[in-house]
């Protein structure tokens, strides 16, 4: 099935391709089955390997055979791997760097991303964002909050603004803040436990 070009960086052949590459580049060092890799973006094995195929193809992903498992990682001696990589995390890999972020924080017990930059990832049409929204609910510390957003900025290359709420606020839904939140799009940030 053909899937139209990602509207947050629309030089990829599909929304498909900018996820795998984001996930991949997240982590650099560390391969990836493409069991993993298609659990991980919803989509078919066949699907995701045809992909992972065609970006080996051209030298940008590497992989290789642990046992029965097919291990792929970006290839990091090519001239396109910084700038490559750059360019999909800025696009694609909020939601994964926060995620690996957050998860380390007691306390937090849900986190979206909301605003222009979910907008874009849901395929809402308009400028590109500045910055990238986050509202985590929960009761986290907040000097561990304020790190993990200078280290999403410094991973990201983008501004990211998190904001606290409790989980009683978020269940009552009469912040008005929360209200406008969830009036537009949200984008959940997978946590690990």
């Amino acid at each position: 099935m053909r899937t139209p070009a990602p509207p947050l960086l629309p030089i990829f052949r599909s929304e498909l391709q900018g996820r795998l590459l984001a996930f991949l580049y997240s982590n650099p060092d560390r391969g990836q089955s493409i069991t993993a890799l298609a659990r991980r973006s919803a989509s078919h094995i066949a699907t995701v390997q045809r992909e992972v195929e065609r970006l080996e193809e051209a030298g940008i992903l590497v992989s290789e055979r642990v046992g029965r498992t097919r291990l792929v990682r970006p290839n990091l001696l090519s001239p396109y791997t910084d700038d490559l990589g750059s360019l999909v995390l800025k696009a694609f890999g909020p939601v994964r760097v926060l995620g690996d972020l957050l998860s380390a924080i007691p306390g937090v017990g849900r986190a979206y991303v909301f605003g222009s930059w979910a907008d874009r990832y849901r395929g809402v049409r308009g400028p590109a964002s500045a910055d990238i929204d986050v509202l985590v609910i929960g009761r986290p510390d907040r000097d561990a909050i304020d790190q993990a957003a200078l280290d999403a900025r410094e991973r990201m290359g983008r501004e990211v603004n998190i904001t606290i709420r409790s989980r009683k606020a978020w269940e009552r839904g009469d912040d008005g803040f929360l209200q406008g939140v969830r009036a537009g799009n949200l984008v959940p940030i997978e946590l690990e436990s």
